[in-house]
This record gives structure tokens, sequence and C-alpha cells, in this order.
């Protein structure tokens, strides 16, 4: 059977308004996934687990695999739009362009976008996202199921999934990290390396209320943000980008640190609001000036079976099993 390495990505629930009332993400979902909901149990069918999409609702976000492991809880997210159509490629032998068609699915079947995979073990949480989906559609996915659909938990309460840094990777205690770099060389933009000329000193206080980031898109297009955003002129990001050379590469990475005489200063809010980036976008400099050379986030690399292009759910379920194991007896996480 062919196999695919995968990245297990790890999470924790954040209870930040005590929502949950104690009880763990584990048994909440489980306490949803048992309760009634237009004549029967959520587990008993796959329409009472699924949720339309805004703006248009057209797209389906639901859990179509589940299953309760005892001292673990196993899912899928599924993510599909009614009606979708799919394109082809005509193939020819040489032909100065290819005609492109699109075909319906066949009757009673819709065409699946994208699948994501996710185990929760008390308030820990192992994904393998997807091309499409990560952590966050978790979050929102959950959040709806847990107190819009079932109201099992309060109607304050959202699903955090916080991530942790890996004590290793950041080379040092979390405490000793001295800045955060988010981004890099995008890949699909014209780009050049430039030297800083010098570091914009970020204040933050410990008090200050810190907004999540709300999407997860490529850093190409967040690189454009940023650079509307340094020149607050559309018109000059264009002539940026226009002028520089074909061979050459622009590099938009965003510097985030804290600047006190504070000898101790919580990195947990800079955690919190960088956890939805996607993967291999956040780096750190440490205590002495060194630069992390990967992502800094818990993560365990995997193989895994597939059969064509999916992958095995029971080989997913061992996968992270023995990624929680891995954490649990590397002293990365606590049981």
């Amino acid at each position: 059977m062919a196999r695919k390495s995968v990245t297990v990505h790890y999470r924790r629930l954040s209870d930040a308004t005590s929502a949950f009332a104690g009880q763990t993400l584990e048994a909440a979902i489980r306490a949803a996934m048992n309760q009634s909901y237009g004549g029967g149990t959520l587990s008993q069918h796959w329409k009472r687990r699924a949720c339309l999409m805004p703006p248009n609702l057209e797209d389906t976000l639901f859990c179509n695999l589940h299953h309760d492991g005892g001292k673990h809880y196993f899912g899928d997210l599924t993510f599909y739009t009614k009606g979708f159509m799919q394109a082809l490629l005509r193939a020819a032998e040489d032909a100065p362009q290819l005609d492109i068609e699109q075909l319906p699915a066949p009757e009673g079947q819709e065409y699946v976008h994208s699948m994501m995979y996710w185990m929760v073990i008390k308030n820990h949480v192992l994904v393998i996202q997807s091309q499409s989906l990560a952590a966050k559609d978790l979050e929102n996915y959950l959040t709806w199921l847990l107190k819009d659909r079932t109201s099992t938990i309060d109607p304050t309460g959202q699903v955090i999934l916080q991530a942790k840094f890996d004590p290793e990777d950041v080379g040092g205690d979390l405490e000793d990290l001295r800045e955060i770099i988010i981004g890099g060389t995008p890949s699909h933009l014209p780009t050049i390396s430039v030297e800083p000329v010098g570091k914009a000193e970020i204040k933050v206080e410990e008090t200050q209320a810190y907004r999540q980031v709300a999407e997860s898109r490529p850093w190409g297009e967040k690189a454009r943000d940023v650079l509307r955003a340094v020149f607050n002129n559309e018109a000059d990001v264009i002539k940026l980008m226009n002028s520089v050379p074909e061979e050459a590469s622009l590099e938009v990475s965003v510097h985030i640190g804290y600047k006190t005489r504070r000898p101790k200063v919580s990195r947990a809010p800079m955690q919190q609001a960088l956890r939805n980036l996607p993967e291999g976008e956040v780096k750190a400099i440490g205590k002495h000036g060194v630069l992390t050379g990967k992502d800094l986030r818990l993560t365990y690399p995997a193989s895994i079976n597939r059969n064509g292009n999916l992958l095995d759910p029971e080989d997913v379920v061992r996968a992270m099993l023995g990624a929680y194991a891995y954490f649990v007896q590397n002293g990365k996480i606590e049981a």
C-alpha cells in the first residue's frame, strides 16, 4: 500500500470564558454527538452535523467520519459545495492551448473539495490539516457544533485551539524568545531580498486585548496586505511589485517583539494570536540572537497508508495516537 508523509499538528483547548464548565473538549464532543436534534442523535445522521457556510450557504462543512475510542474521540472535517462542477483539461499531444471542460458529479453525489482529520484526548487536539482546511476551520466547526447546534457549552463559549511552541525548536525556554517572525519569501510573488533599515518597536501591554488571526491565507496574499499597510497606497504597492527584476525575489516579513525592562513578559497572547498561521510561517529569534530554522509550533512527522489520494482513517488514528504518546513521553505535554 502506498504511503504519504504528513505532519500531525498539536493544539490544546483554551477555555477563556469558562464556557465548558470544567468538562474537557473530548467530553463535550462526546456529549454533543449523543444529543438529539431533528428526531435523532447527531451521531446517527450526517445532515444533523452539517454546517452551511456563509456567505452564500452553498458550501457545507461537516464531520463525516467519527469514532468514540473511549479514551479519545476521532473525526474528520469534509468540505463540499452543492452542485459544484469539476474543471477538467482535455489533454492533447501538441496544441497552442488545452480545452477546459466542466463535469458535474454523478447524480446523488458531490465533489469533495477537501478533508482533514482530528483527534481529541481530554483537552489535547491532534490535527492533520489539508490544503484547504486547517485548525482554524476546526475551531469554527466545533464552536458551531457545541454552542449553536447543541448548546453543550455556554453561549459565551468559543473553541480556541491553542498552539504550543516546542522548546527544542525555540532553542530554549519560551520566555527567552526575543522576537517572532511571520512570513518570508512569498512563493508566487515577484520578490527581492533587502536589508532592513531598522525595526519598529512594538510596545504591548500585558493587559491588552489581542485579536486573533482571522484567516489562514497563503503568505503571498497576506504579504500584499502588509505592503498595502506600509505604503498606504495601492499604486505604490503595484509600482514596487513591477520594479522587481525577473531573477530577483522580494522578501516580506513581519517582526513582533518586546522591548521592556520587566524580567518576564508573557508570550501567551503572542502565541495565541499566531496559532492559525499556515505551517512553516512562524520562526523566532532566541535569547542569544539565534534564528530558528523551522516552524516553532509543536508538530510530529508521520507516514500514513493511503488509498488513492485519500488517507486510510485507521492508520490516521494509529499515527495520531503515536504522536500523542511521543509528546507525553518526551515531556512536551502533560497527559
